[in-house]
């Protein structure tokens, strides 16, 4: 059993994502943490999921968890639902915008489908604060979210979610001087982003060799 945690790189207003920062450091532990992979997305309308589909292929995890920016969290937020839809007019990190306000011809929102108790439970664990959302936004983000949760069955995926994380303290001094920050935000230690990451991707490994042992 395996799992896929993706971050994304920078973008016009955020010229420092923590979630790639999360990835780098996901990724500086491979073959450390059995069956844990990490990759980080481009932010762009028509790269992002050709490159998380491409991971998956080569990974084949059963598990595929997103982390994403938003810059007015005050803590982690965990998406539940994936929206079709496009903020139109809002430039991806190479100037390319949205082609159209739907992200695929599909349902106008498809659920995630992540053990939310088992999440819940690590994120305390790991001293985390953390909130529910039913709205992923209409960035990148949510566009990547909605395409992975519409082909996660074709691809082999059996579990998927999205979490929304704050500014990272370290963060802060590189992503101030954007002219597009909101006047008021809040920014949390980059390592409670990833004591959360791991004690999910634990969690999410435990119970999932707990499934496997039942079925035997």
């Amino acid at each position: 059993m395996s799992l896929l945690f993706a971050g994304f790189s920078s973008f016009p207003s955020a010229p420092r994502n923590p979630t790639e920062d999360l990835a780098r450091a996901l990724q500086c532990e491979r073959g450390r943490s059995d069956g844990l992979h990490a990759e980080i997305l481009p932010v762009e309308w028509e790269g992002s999921w050709s490159r998380l589909k491409a991971a998956i292929e080569a990974v084949r995890p059963t598990t595929v968890v997103l982390f994403g920016l938003h810059q007015r969290a005050e803590r982690l937020r965990i998406e539940l639902v994936a929206r079709n839809r496009r903020e139109l007019g809002h430039a991806d990190a190479v100037g390319g915008f949205p082609s159209g306000p739907a992200v695929l011809d599909g349902p106008q929102s498809l659920p995630a489908n992540l053990p939310w108790n088992d999440v819940a439970a690590a994120l305390r664990s790991a001293g985390a604060s953390f909130e529910w959302s039913t709205n992923a936004g209409g960035y990148l983000c949510n566009d990547t979210f909605y395409r992975l949760a519409h082909h996660a069955a074709s691809l082999g995926v059996m579990h998927y979610g999205f979490i929304h994380v704050p500014l990272s303290d370290e963060a802060v001094a590189d992503t101030v001087a954007s002219e597009t920050m909101p006047d008021v935000f809040c920014s949390v230690p980059a390592a409670t982003i990833e004591r959360a990451a791991r004690a999910l991707a634990a969690t999410l490994h435990a119970g999932a060799d707990a499934n496997q042992e039942a079925l035997l």
